[in-house]
């Protein structure tokens, strides 16, 4: 399930245009208001599988009719639309009590007022669907390159992107269930016409607490299990959810 928020900017906001962490520190804050022992765990732990930690939640950028770049800071100037993700009711449930309690989002020294909080409609999912970002979808590895291992993140035309996908949401899948699912099958590819007609422009270098993450933005179809793509739609595709990374809407 996910939660959009309507905010009142004013006469306007100006944020840094890597404004990630911003928000990541008002879902933690929020979490901790109404229950500091999930928001204790979920930032320390997380849901296990392996050796491998999720947040199971994900966010999207910040929209606004009316915003312009400039430099390293973004200006909004209408309404701002933002949404939350996750298919933990636990987690949404916190996050929402605060929200609804408070009214307000505090961003930097910005402190907007909510205008409404709404619960979009669920989709209903099949095993083939077509997705665009609400935030940049980042997938990485660990490879070898220079005798060195280092983290690469993946382009759109890496052959072994939409395999770690898979993966990816078969943890994340595991994590929420308890198991995997019956059907593990999943494809999924970028919109080639869409690559084509932005020139190959369509990943953005995202700076968090100076980690520079490659994300990608870009529409896309993903095939097979519906178990998986309603896990992806839930959490997050890719890697680095909880930074607000892999955010979708049909």
């Amino acid at each position: 399930m996910r939660i959009q928020v309507l905010a009142d900017v004013g006469k306007g906001i100006t944020l840094p245009i890597n404004y990630n962490h911003l928000l990541v520190g008002v879902i933690y804050r929020f979490l901790a208001e109404s229950n500091p022992e999930y928001a204790d765990f979920l930032h320390e732990e997380g849901y296990h599988v392996d050796e491998k930690r999720f947040k199971l939640f994900t966010f999207s950028q910040l929209m606004a009719e009316r915003r312009h770049i400039s430099g390293d800071q973004i200006h909004l100037r209408s309404t701002l639309t933002w949404f939350v993700s996750s298919p933990v009711e636990t987690f949404l449930s916190h996050f929402a009590d605060t929200l609804l309690t408070e009214g307000k989002l505090s961003l930097d020294r910005n402190h907007l007022n909510i205008i409404d909080v709404k619960i979009p409609r669920t989709p209903r999912f099949r095993s083939e669907m077509q997705f665009r970002c609400l935030s940049p979808i980042v997938m990485s590895a660990v490879r070898e390159h220079d005798g060195q291992r280092r983290t690469h993140y993946c382009l759109p035309d890496d052959p072994e992107l939409s395999e770690l996908i898979r993966q990816n949401l078969l943890r994340k899948h595991q994590a929420i269930h308890g198991r995997t699912p019956q059907d593990d099958t999943l494809s999924f590819r970028f919109d080639e016409r869409y690559i084509q007609r932005k020139q190959g422009r369509v990943t953005r270098l995202v700076d968090f607490k100076g980690i520079k993450i490659r994300g990608i933005l870009c529409p896309f179809r993903v095939s097979g299990s519906v178990a998986l793509i309603q896990t992806g739609y839930a959490c997050g595709f890719g890697d680095k959810n909880s930074a607000g990374f892999g955010m979708v809407e049909v």
